[in-house]
């Protein structure tokens, strides 16, 4: 017996297309109706200013949170220059680490 397009697999994968169809465009709907709830207020706020309270730190986390407050430039710039340190000295302590162990990560040759 010789099953054409009609089989039960391809009605169940058929059901299942559109199943998944007919949630995907429900959590589209839900989405969208959430914002445009969201977005049906009243005046939008102007005063409304994002800052760090600073009244209970100290040392650098003090300087962190003053920057911040002031120069949001300058806040980007130490993050980007504190990630791209930190992400030097772990990577040269767990080179040194897997090197303790036999494993040599540098520059690997490549045989074709």
């Amino acid at each position: 017996m010789r099953l054409n397009h009609h089989s039960a697999n391809y009605t169940i994968k058929r059901l299942i297309t559109r199943l998944c169809f007919a949630v995907a465009s429900l959590s589209a709907s839900l989405y969208g109706l959430a914002g445009q709830a969201l977005a049906a207020g009243g005046k939008p706020a102007t005063k409304l200013v994002n800052v760090a309270d600073t009244r209970t730190l100290s040392g650098i986390t003090k300087w962190i949170a003053d920057v911040y407050n002031t120069d949001l430039w300058l806040y980007a710039t130490v993050v980007v220059i504190t990630m791209a340190a930190l992400g030097l000295i772990l990577g040269t302590a767990f080179d040194r680490i897997f090197m303790l162990f036999g494993i040599h990560l540098g520059k690997l040759e490549h045989h074709e």
